[in-house]
């Protein structure tokens, strides 16, 4: 006899149906499905249900939510009926292999459908709009344990989110068919090494698989890929030509880009649509039986016809640059001067519309590199690039650009080196952290060969931006400013050391320091300082000069001193530098209040014609300045014109 608890599953699934008529199943008698005869539908191993195959009966109503009991159920065909409601769980049926549910009405799965179900090969759940009410479901994780699975059909089912990686690492999954969903993301990159043969991603609602397709290429198993209907990007695979089994091929309404690969035009295909693409170059001559490529941007509209060199060399320079999206629609045709719409977006053409001088394409963030192919545009005369992420090197060949009068690189990522281009180019790239930083040895100055010339349009506001340069180029200049520092800080230790090594010498500290007022003569910014020393007879001596980072001549009896200042204030730029070196020169402080009134201060202003009638005389006289001279009228050390300036020693003077 039938085990009791099969009998009363099978007996709760007839009930839940409108018209359990269509079973054939009897109502009084016989009460043994596995008995003989047995009931319509259902087959038994001895006294347990192993199958039910009851497809396409139009059978209408719900399922029992006990069908998990059914525990030596291997195989369940419900497929093509008008079933409603959710889907029973089948957590813990472990022996289950085959299981067709689709092409009912139902709208609901529980979350721990798939638990337990280690030894499933096929299962469909196809037509069936599932868990609405919740927006969708996604991928179950438990189906990672089904390593038998070969077969996966969910088309139409509402699943949501992305694919999971586990996908690509089921052993015996062949067929994977989730069409008709609101999947996103990527094709995950565990799919390469993978055993599917047909691959069904198509016609995803809300946008669908974006990114490469680039994995497909490693697919060498694959007989059916369709992939239409997505916001797939990318260009299609240069290797496509590897996967020797394909059969069908198609990519129609999504975002693909760049030239059809030779690899796929001599693969013999049955079908292959590459309509409503952004495809490029020429159309080759397909060995496909049927094939369709309508509403693309080729450069010519026949198969077997080459694009001109110009637009070949163009579009390879959008090759390298990964097809930028902005110019791709705009790049079309075979003629890129004499459009009907004017030249290319970003181009410039000759007077004579022959070929193209100018690529103006800054600020517009272009990832890539550069391409040789640009060296076959005799006519190009400026390369306009800047403000874009643009890396590696400048290739060589830009140098056979014999036309070629400037190239504009700024705030990109290039790498060195530069080739040397001939005298009239100039090449601008300033603001590449990683081409300073190899080329100049840590130099932050900006790298730019070539001619000066009168200002180009290209550096205009408008199309240049200031450099911004990245994290590392941060650093760099951190580096560089503590650098400039610490080595300031080490001239300035060092003329301290040597004033201390010669202050044994200095008997006395330096009785005048007189500050002249600008001469008409001297050069721009000049402002010179006196200093008297009382050991001495005489102002006469050898002199010397001063920067802001050197001293220079020598210091014996008299010093003369010619500081080169910027626009600071009037006291600054007259007193301070000269007060500071006094300082450093004598050891004394530029006020002390322990020194009597006439030699309180460090440094004393007098009139120039009264300072110069002095000096003669102590020249001829041999007498010391400091004898002769008063230090009386000295009230203070800074002042904005101190007593004793002349009427014309004004402000002006100090600066």
């Amino acid at each position: 006899a039938t085990n009791p608890n099969d009998l009363k599953v099978l007996n709760d699934f007839r009930k839940g149906l409108e018209n359990p008529e269509l079973l054939k199943w009897p109502e009084k008698g016989n009460n043994d499905p596995c008995g003989s005869p047995s009931w319509p539908y259902v087959f038994c191993s001895d006294d347990r249900v192993t199958q039910i195959q009851a497809k396409n009966l139009g059978l209408r109503g719900k399922l029992p939510q006990n069908f998990n009991q059914l525990s030596e159920l291997s195989n369940l065909g419900l497929q093509r009926n008008n079933l409603t409601g959710m889907l029973p769980s089948f957590s813990g049926l472990s022996k289950l292999e085959f299981a067709f549910l689709d092409y009912n009405s139902f709208d609901a799965i529980p979350f721990d459908f798939f638990n337990g179900l280690t030894s499933l090969r096929i299962l469909s759940l196809e037509e069936n709009q599932l868990n609405v009410s919740t927006n969708g479901w996604s991928f179950p994780s438990d189906l990672e344990k089904s390593a038998q699975l070969t077969d996966l059909s969910f088309v139409h089912c509402n699943l949501v989110g992305s694919l999971p990686d586990f996908l690509g690492t089921l052993p015996s999954l062949t067929s994977l068919r989730l069409s008709n969903n609101k999947l996103s993301g990527r094709i995950p990159a565990t799919f390469a090494q993978s055993s599917i043969q047909v691959l069904w991603l198509n016609n995803q609602e809300g946008g669908g698989f974006t990114g490469s397709i680039d994995v497909i290429s490693s697919m060498v198993f694959l007989t059916t890929i369709w992939l239409h209907g997505n916001k797939f990007s990318g260009t299609i695979p240069n290797n496509i030509g590897n996967l020797t089994s394909l059969k069908e091929f198609n990519i129609n309404s999504n975002q693909i880009v760049g030239l059809i690969p030779q690899s796929l035009a001599e693969m013999n295909l049955d079908s292959l649509v590459l309509n409503n693409n952004m495809l490029m170059g020429p159309i080759p001559k397909f060995k496909s039986a049927n094939f369709s490529y309508d509403d693309n941007l080729f450069c010519q509209t026949e198969p077997g016809l080459e694009c001109s060199s110009e637009v070949t060399a163009l579009l390879d320079f959008l090759n390298n640059l990964n097809y930028p999206s902005f110019l791709i629609s705009d790049w079309s045709g075979n003629k890129p001067c004499t459009s009907s719409t004017g030249p290319w977006f970003g181009l410039s053409c000759n007077n004579s519309n022959s070929g193209v001088s100018i690529i103006n394409l800054p600020k517009h963030k272009l990832n890539g590199s550069l391409s040789p192919s640009l060296s076959k545009l005799d006519s190009l005369l400026e390369i306009r690039l800047a403000g874009n992420n643009i890396t590696g090197t400048v290739p060589s060949d830009f140098t056979k650009l014999k036309s070629l009068r400037l190239l504009d690189l700024t705030d990109n990522n290039i790498d060195s080196p530069l080739p040397n281009f001939h005298d009239g180019v100039k090449v601008i790239t300033v603001g590449n952290p990683f081409l300073i930083n190899n080329q100049t040895g840590g130099s932050v100055s900006p790298t730019i060969s070539g001619p000066s010339s009168e200002k180009n349009p290209s550096h205009s506001p408008s199309s240049v931006k200031q450099p911004v340069p990245s994290s590392n180029h941060k650093r760099f200049k951190t580096v560089a400013t503590v650098a400039g520092v610490a080595g300031f800080a080490v001239v300035a230790f060092l003329v301290v050391l040597c004033f201390f090594k010669n202050k044994k010498a200095l008997s006395d500290a330096p009785s005048s320091i007189v500050v002249h007022p600008r001469d008409p003569s001297d050069r721009g910014s000049v402002v010179k300082i006196a200093v008297s020393s009382k050991n001495t007879g005489s102002l006469s001596g050898k002199t010397g000069t001063s920067s802001l980072s050197s001293l220079s001549g020598e210091t014996q009896n008299s010093y003369f001193i010619e500081a080169v200042m910027g626009k600071i204030t009037t006291k600054v730029d007259v007193f301070s530098y000269g007060v500071v070196l006094m300082e450093l020169l004598t050891g004394l402080t530029a006020l002390d209040e322990s020194r009597s009134e006439e030699i309180r201060y460090l440094a004393e202003c007098r009139p120039l014609p009264q300072l110069l009638k002095i000096w003669k005389d102590a020249e001829s006289n041999e007498f010391s300045y400091s004898t002769t001279t008063s230090l009386e009228d000295s009230k203070g050390s800074i002042a904005l014109r101190p007593a004793g300036f002349a009427e014309s020693f004004t402000s002006v003077d100090g600066r």
